[in-house]
């Protein structure tokens, strides 16, 4: 995820057959990585705990981290938690039962990047139904959307059906956090909106472009702020927020789906 603004423009997300299979290997570690965070991520812990999980895992597989020092983050994981929607560095919060938790991770095997998101609540999902209610309708609206993906296909339909499918809960895009290319380097080319922007007409999947979809949702903000002291992105009106991330493989007929965890129950 980045702010259209700011992104550092890498080449295309146009993969080789040998880039692809290095990272599905990179996909393979980084899907485990989350299964175990997911599993750790119980009330009492600290996130700077499971910072700690998931550095022990990339030294124990012999993986490199991806995010630890771009453009200045210090760690590997942004583990955002409530009104908090992407970038909380892992501190010494100590999560709580309904919490609504976003665990976003990479890892790079050899050279080659993945990248995934996935959100939980705290002790049991219906613990907080709102909370619940949001990541549900996220990863719906994700799934919609991926549905509507076709080689050669213009962009606009996948950001169109994701934020139909988000509005018609009630709930809001956060419009101005985009999705984008990745395998080369942390954040690729195309940087695409989560909503039927009118440029996405002239933006079209192509075969072998590896891609990572992110919706990021709220309750009731469509923007978000950045505190000066941490720039940490809260929702506009402190409200809860959501985020679910695949990374797919465009192939010449339809779309590989390369993220393993499809559910968070």
């Amino acid at each position: 995820m980045f702010i259209i603004e700011y992104m550092k423009i890498v080449e295309w997300a146009i993969k080789t057959p040998k880039q692809i299979a290095n990272i599905r290997e990179s996909w393979k570690y980084l899907n485990e990585m989350l299964l175990i965070l997911r599993e750790k991520a119980k009330a009492w812990v600290a996130l700077i705990e499971l910072e700690f999980i998931a550095e022990h895992f990339i030294q124990q597989h012999n993986l490199k981290w991806a995010f630890k020092w771009y453009d200045g983050y210090p760690t590997n994981l942004c583990l955002s938690v409530n009104n908090c929607v992407v970038h909380w560095i892992p501190d010494d919060y100590i999560l709580k039962n309904w919490d609504l938790l976003k665990i976003d991770a990479w890892v790079i095997y050899e050279k080659w990047y993945s990248d995934s998101a996935i959100a939980t609540v705290i002790w049991w999902e219906m613990a907080n139904p709102l909370a619940h209610e949001l990541i549900t309708v996220t990863k719906t609206a994700l799934d919609n959307g991926i549905a509507t993906i076709q080689p050669w296909k213009s962009m606009y339909d996948y950001g169109n059906t994701v934020a139909t499918t988000v509005r018609a809960a009630w709930f809001k895009i956060l419009k101005d956090l985009t999705w984008h290319g990745c395998g080369n380097a942390v954040h690729e080319r195309p940087y695409v909106f989560n909503y039927g922007h009118p440029d996405m007409k002239k933006q079209f999947f192509k075969p072998w472009m590896v891609l990572c979809f992110e919706p990021i949702t709220a309750v009731m903000s469509d923007d978000f702020y950045m505190e000066y002291w941490d720039e940490w992105m809260y929702t506009q009106h402190w409200d809860l927020g959501a985020q679910w991330e695949y990374m797919l493989l465009i192939t010449e007929k339809w779309y590989e789906m390369m993220s393993w965890i499809t559910e968070w129950e």
